[in-house]
């Protein structure tokens, strides 16, 4: 067995046996990656903290080449995002986003893009408004992930002169006013909603998220993303259903 070392954040814990973890991680070097951390739920043992969910570590692992579960060696904590545990909104989000990450990406599929994605936006989770950080986050992962990889003109006839664009669900593109008709599922989007889109989906994290956003295109952008996980999962996502029914509590005033 290979003695691997690289950065992981955490997305996911399961016990395993009368003391041991199972524990998912999103790492830099490896992609998705999962291994068992053994003995850290012993009474009074304090090293299960270091695979608190969303936390940032440096990780010592036994690569096996049979088995998609590897064995944790050792771990030291970068950044602990503990910001992120102590508030309802910040919580729900963080959730949110490893879920997505966790149920997109497959174990060893290697993405240096999704890596500093999910450690940009937990280190900005604290201080950013959440729903904005939320609509780039999904934009990103879906753009990495190849799931709607043409965003800069119309799918059909290739002119990026429109305005307002039509998105489908089933292409995951963007259609002109003059092709949308072709395909039935293609839903306008206004024009600020699609600048947003296409920018959030081509600029590096830290101008985009300079980006103005009113909340109307957030939600609007929300809405159309929300549509889409729709059609491609053949799964919920039990986190965004969560934000959901917190939402009243969130956002009182709407």
């Amino acid at each position: 067995m290979a003695i691997q070392k690289t950065e992981a954040i955490v997305l996911r814990t399961q016990p395993f046996r009368s003391s041991s973890l199972i524990v998912t991680f999103f790492t830099k070097s490896f992609g998705k990656l999962k291994g068992i951390a053994k003995g850290v739920r012993r009474e009074r043992e304090v090293r299960g903290a270091l695979y608190e969910l969303f936390t940032h570590l440096e990780i010592v692992f036994y690569e096996k080449t049979r088995s998609d579960l590897h064995l944790i060696s050792e771990a030291a904590v970068i950044d602990s995002h503990d910001a992120l545990r102590t508030k309802l909104d910040t919580v729900a989000y963080a959730s949110y986003f490893s879920e997505m990450v966790d149920r997109l990406t497959e174990v060893h599929d290697h993405h240096d893009g999704i890596f500093e994605l999910l450690d940009f936006t937990f280190r900005f989770l604290s201080s950013v408004p959440a729903e904005k950080l939320a609509r780039l986050f999904e934009v990103k992962l879906l753009r990495e992930i190849g799931w709607i990889p043409f965003l800069d003109g119309c799918l059909q006839c290739q002119t990026s002169a429109f305005e307002r664009g039509f998105f489908s669900i089933r292409q995951g593109a963007i259609f002109c006013p003059n092709c949308a008709h072709e395909f039935p599922d293609a839903k306008p989007m206004s024009p600020e909603t699609l600048s947003v889109f296409r920018y959030y989906a081509d600029h590096p994290l830290e101008l985009a998220l300079k980006q103005r956003m009113s909340s109307s295109t957030s939600a609007e952008l929300g809405r159309v993303i929300d549509r889409f996980l729709q059609y491609r999962l053949s799964f919920p996502l039990n986190s965004r259903r969560f934000l959901e029914s917190i939402a009243p509590v969130l956002h009182p005033s709407r």
